[in-house]
């Protein structure tokens, strides 16, 4: 019975310590209290209200006048050249069709690093893979370039990618049928030669 009383009283307690209107809960005034005296009333004064202009009807798309000035691009002042895009991010994807460039890359290659004292092969093909175009190394390559599984032609330079379009290697062509470039992990000097 004690303990039944006991009980209530706390509850009661914890009610009423949460019921509060005046403290914030916490035995502070709480600023944000307003009374119903305080509420301003809505503005009971003219309203005035004027048209809104018609916007202009545009000289293209579904405002044109005809149906070719619908579809016809029109010329414009400043030229833009057709160019791709440069690879300013390291993982970024290329997917360009295999032109002319892509097409005599294509086939096996020698990867070479230590100075050439460590080589192995890889494979560059022209069908689609998971980041560019679908590469495969040797296990006895590199970490990194065990991992390719793309590569592709960015201006001048033929780039490695891993499984998750991360470039791996970038190499320029040196003359002969040989890239040279550097990892791009550790910037370890790389050579690709054409078996």
């Amino acid at each position: 019975m004690r303990i039944t009383a006991i009980s209530v009283t706390a509850a009661t307690a914890l009610a009423l310590g949460g019921c509060s209107t005046v403290l914030d809960g916490f035995g502070q005034p709480s600023a944000a209290t307003v009374e119903t005296s305080q509420i301003t009333p809505a503005p009971t004064g003219a309203i005035e209200s004027s048209a809104v202009p018609a916007p202009a009807a545009p000289s293209y798309g579904a405002g044109a006048a005809t149906a070719s000035e619908a579809v016809t691009p029109r010329p414009t002042d400043a030229s833009v050249a057709l160019a791709p895009p440069a690879a300013t991010a390291p993982g970024g994807v290329a997917y360009a069709e295999p032109g002319a460039a892509r097409t005599q890359l294509a086939g096996t290659w020698n990867f070479a690093w230590d100075d050439g004292q460590k080589t192995c092969k890889v494979n560059l093909s022209t069908r689609r893979g998971m980041s560019g175009f679908a590469a495969d190394a040797d296990v006895s390559c590199p970490n990194d370039i065990f991992m390719t599984k793309g590569w592709d032609v960015w201006g001048s330079e033929v780039v490695l990618q891993n499984h998750l379009g991360k470039v791996t290697a970038r190499l320029k062509p040196a003359g002969n049928g040989t890239y040279d470039g550097t990892l791009t992990g550790d910037g370890a000097k790389v050579t690709l030669t054409r078996l």
